[in-house]
């Protein structure tokens, strides 16, 4: 079996790889919207191609009349050395067309780059409902730069193939003007190249999609081994994790080597049918020049016009063989994208988040019967209700497992539930994903994520701060002495994820977010999990200290402080809520919560400092 013909290795399982798409015109719709979306930049480019791979017909019209001239056909008024001109300016011209063909075009493809990559960010983050994850960040990298990559080239293949096209037909009817039966024969190898070409294309779809699965996986791993370097070190696997590197570029090796041959084949193919067309104008030429029916300078005119003319079906080949890479490619962006519309990735004019009616400040947020369970294991919440009162604390507690994170995340819409209702103020909400969000909420996930930017652009993430407001956020979060032993203050690059800071710098560093949007309700998960008890003792007086102005605060955590600080104490156990009340009334009427209680004691007194005896 010839390596061209050995079955494509089939993808990895857990990989995202969808059925192959009908064949139909998607790329060349999404084309058009590309197109359209900067009509004018996009002509200007079309236009200019079109001059430019035409302008040789000029050059061949004078390469014809001075041949004729020198032996003896030259028509009257024409000398040789007018012609000798002329035939420099067909020369130098397309050079200068091809200056500004190429500026036209890479502004325009430059800009539809950003429209594409903006509209796929735009509805990762503003989509309502829960956005889950289309799989590793290294392969969604792939989606944004690879797959945005073939969409454009489709585009760069349709200029070119356009300005083959003018050429083509403008030469061949010159020829024929010239002979029509030399003409014909140099058609007969573009039809048959045309027919080649549609064969050849069916395999360039096929191992275009198997060879781009190949190198997301790869960059996929790369990304996800760079950022877990000590993790591998410390579990001994550098050799295993080489390898794995190794036979996942040898599978991309493989199927890009497929791909490639397909692509040659297609090149092949055009440069033999050029070669054809010359042969059969020689054989043919003779017989015509012999009697009399074909010049010296018909001949140059052929010769110079053949190579060009056949290479249009090579081009329409290159077109097609695009437009597949293209079909996978944004079937690949589709599905990062989940539900969204398929018109949404050429939109010249996105539409921004939707309004969510005026912010009405908090004072009650009702959650009724919230089920939210995990896709894969089932395990989660159910069933779930409760009411937060304005400048109260609420604290959710329980064992590993019990669904403290899941009822926060489905509570915001960040994961997909199953039933239950959310109201604010007593009105409903229908999508808390776009609406609980700054001012009316903020929120602060188990392992915050920081940016690798200074530490003055993650707490402010786009906001224009005044100096009033940074400083307020970071005096909230506990951080002026932190901030003060930085070389460069607020200005300190973090690094990578905010690998130059502690823990526990981290998690105040996203509080010092939430605080700098000064919304009504704060929703954080375990953020003091990392803060020494002087810290954390801090972090909850000063939250305090606002009177009033308090925001309504929901947070899982496991503290003896957050537990003395509660207006009320969620329990769950089993995905339930399996008891409620203040700090007081669970002790005495809970005996779950009081052996949480007695083993966060125990975990105190083994740490820092004993905790001080319950109220």
């Amino acid at each position: 079996m010839s390596e061209v013909d050995r079955p494509a290795p089939e993808p990895e399982a857990g990989t995202l790889l969808p059925p192959l798409p009908p064949p139909d015109q998607t790329a060349f719709r999404q084309a058009a919207r590309i197109a359209a979306a900067r009509p004018g930049l996009f002509g200007i480019s079309m236009a200019l191609y079109a001059a430019f791979y035409s302008l040789p017909l000029l050059g061949g019209l004078v390469q014809r009349e001075i041949f004729d001239n020198l032996s003896g056909h030259a028509r009257a008024g024409i000398n040789v050395w007018s012609l000798v001109g002329l035939w420099f300016v067909a020369q130098v011209a397309p050079l200068v067309v091809s200056y500004f063909s190429v500026w036209a075009f890479v502004t325009f493809t430059s800009a539809s780059r950003l429209m594409i990559r903006t509209n796929m960010m735009g509805w990762i983050v503003f989509a309502r409902g829960s956005r889950p994850s289309a799989g590793t960040s290294g392969e969604a990298l792939s989606r944004f730069r690879d797959d945005v990559g073939e969409v454009i080239a489709l585009m760069d293949g349709w200029v070119d193939t356009f300005g083959q096209a003018i050429f083509a037909v403008l030469a061949l009817t010159i020829m024929w003007g010239i002979n029509a039966q030399v003409t014909l024969a140099i058609i007969a190898p573009m039809i048959l190249m045309v027919f080649i070409t549609q064969k050849i294309t069916a395999g360039i779809h096929r191992y275009s999609r198997v060879a781009r699965e190949a190198e997301a996986r790869v960059t996929s791993f790369v990304g996800e081994t760079f950022t877990a370097v000590q993790a591998v070190r410390v579990a001994g696997a550098e050799d295993r994790v080489l390898g794995r590197l190794a036979d996942l570029n040898t599978t991309r090796r493989e199927t890009a080597v497929r791909h490639r041959i397909y692509v040659t084949l297609l090149d092949t193919f055009g440069a033999g049918t050029s070669s054809l067309a010359l042969g059969v104008i020689l054989l043919l030429a003779a017989g015509a020049m012999k009697a009399g029916e074909f010049s010296v300078g018909d001949f140059t005119l052929f010769a110079a016009y053949v190579g060009a003319a056949t290479s249009a079906p090579r081009w329409l080949g290159r077109l097609l063989a695009r437009k597949r890479t293209a079909d996978v490619a944004l079937m690949r962006i589709e599905t990062l994208l989940g539900d969204a519309p398929r018109e949404r990735v050429t939109e010249a004019t996105p539409q921004g988040p939707e309004p969510t009616g005026r912010h009405d400040p908090l004072r009650t947020l009702e959650v009724r019967g919230l089920t939210c369970r995990h896709g894969g294991n089932g395990n989660g919440v159910e069933d779930v209700s409760f009411t937060l009162e304005r400048g109260t604390v609420t604290i959710v507690t329980g064992r590993v497992g019990a669904g403290k994170t899941t009822l926060l995340r489905g509570l915001l819409g960040l994961l997909p539930a199953q039933s239950g209702e959310v109201f604010w103020n007593g009105e409903r909400v229908d999508d808390p994903a776009t609406f609980l969000t700054p001012p009316r909420c903020a929120y602060t996930g188990q392992t915050p994520r920081l940016f690798t930017e200074t530490l003055r652009d993650n707490i402010a993430m786009g906001l224009d701060l005044s100096g009033e407001d940074l400083d307020r956020a970071v005096h909230l979060a506990v951080m002026e002495e932190d901030v003060a032993r930085l070389a460069e203050g607020l200005d300190t690059q973090v690094g990578t994820r905010g690998v130059t800071l502690s823990g526990g710098q981290v998690q105040r560093s996203a509080a010092a977010r939430m605080f700098a949007r000064r919304p009504d309700l704060l929703v954080f998960d375990d953020a003091s999990s990392a803060l020494d008890v002087r810290t954390e003792h801090a972090f909850w007086t000063r939250l305090f200290e606002q009177g009033q102005d308090r925001p309504t605060c929901l947070a899982v955590s496991h503290r003896l402080e957050a537990y003395r600080r509660a207006d009320q104490i969620l329990v769950v156990e089993g995905g339930r809520i399996a008891a409620r009340g203040n700090l007081r009334t669970l002790l005495k009427d809970s005996p779950l919560f009081h052996e949480i209680w007695t083993e966060t004691l125990r975990a105190h007194a083994h740490g820092e400092e004993v905790a001080e005896a319950p109220p």
